[in-house]
């Protein structure tokens, strides 16, 4: 003889769906309660103290620039400013040469060119790097601490491959000419997982290693290792 077992009533079966769906609707509400919303950009501007003043002009320049079109190859012409770029399909740049605008390297060659009124900086991102002008030079290593406004950061894995630089503005953020289609944007340097360096085109004192019109002397902090001589006369 099989016994008969009758199914719940439908008010429990109503009940116990109710409690299910509730039980997961609180499970979400701890999930999404523990993460993080994406910190939102800074307005753009000298996020940390200590740059010289001719990096802070820079970094105001470069917030001038904010929303400017990106161009592949934009801002490389004989002067510093908006230019009109390359097609170039095979950098993801198809119609870059209807475009006036500027590209990583042109945006920070006209910044600086804004606040300065020299063109300080030229190339691209390759031959920045290595820039003489450099009073001082970080790497991934050295992390981002010692970092100031104004600076120079580079993306790669190795200085050959160096593809992208932008302006440190303090705080982890940068301004940078982001990529073929953007605009001149703030984001944070850490949205880069290659960082590879940075450069230091004027000391916290204002030096450049550009001598004073008609020569004479000069002093910078490179705030790097450097040979220690035992008399100015030295080599």
């Amino acid at each position: 003889m099989t016994t008969r077992v009758d199914p719940l009533p439908r008010r429990a079966l109503l009940v116990l769906r109710h409690a299910a769906l509730l039980a997961v609707f609180a499970s979400l509400l701890v999930f999404f309660a523990g993460a993080q919303p994406a910190q939102a950009a800074p307005a753009c501007g000298v996020l940390a103290s200590g740059a010289a003043p001719q990096a802070s002009a820079a970094v105001n320049s470069a917030c001038g620039l904010i929303g400017t079109p990106y161009s592949w190859g934009g801002g490389h012409g004989a002067q510093p400013g908006l230019s009109y770029g390359i097609c170039d399909a095979s950098n993801g740049a198809p119609n870059d040469c209807h475009v006036r605008g500027l590209d990583c390297s042109g945006m920070v060659r006209y910044a600086y060119y804004l606040a300065v009124g020299t063109d300080v900086i030229n190339g691209v991102t390759t031959t920045q790097w290595p820039s003489s002008r450099a009073v001082a030079r970080y790497y991934r290593a050295d992390g981002t601490g010692p970092l100031l406004p104004g600076d120079l950061v580079f993306f790669g894995n190795t200085a050959s491959t160096i593809h992208h630089v932008a302006m440190y503005l303090g705080q982890g953020w940068i301004a940078e000419a982001p990529y073929s289609g953007g605009h001149v944007q703030v984001a944070a340097l850490s949205s880069h997982g290659d960082y590879y360096g940075a450069i230091r085109l004027y000391g916290p004192g204002g030096g450049s290693p550009t001598p004073p019109p008609g020569g004479g002397q000069y002093w910078v902090d490179t705030f790097a290792n450097a040979s220690v001589f035992g008399s100015p006369t030295s080599t």
